[in-house]
């Protein structure tokens, strides 16, 4: 895949800046994303990813 591709697609940063990307994704159209976490610690990087959600009441 074309590291610009890379670059457009995926969602990375603080909680907050990736919860902005995601709302940029909905604002856009988009009706679903899809997190996976990255890294060397992947299950830990599980408690960031949750706080990059939307808070659903």
């Amino acid at each position: 895949m074309p590291a610009d591709w890379v670059r457009a697609l995926s969602i990375a940063g603080t909680p907050a800046q990736a919860r902005a990307a995601i709302d940029a994704r909905h604002a856009a159209g988009a009706t679903s994303v899809v997190l996976a976490p990255a890294g060397p610690a992947p299950l830990a990087a599980l408690d960031s990813l949750a706080r990059a959600l939307p808070h659903r009441h």
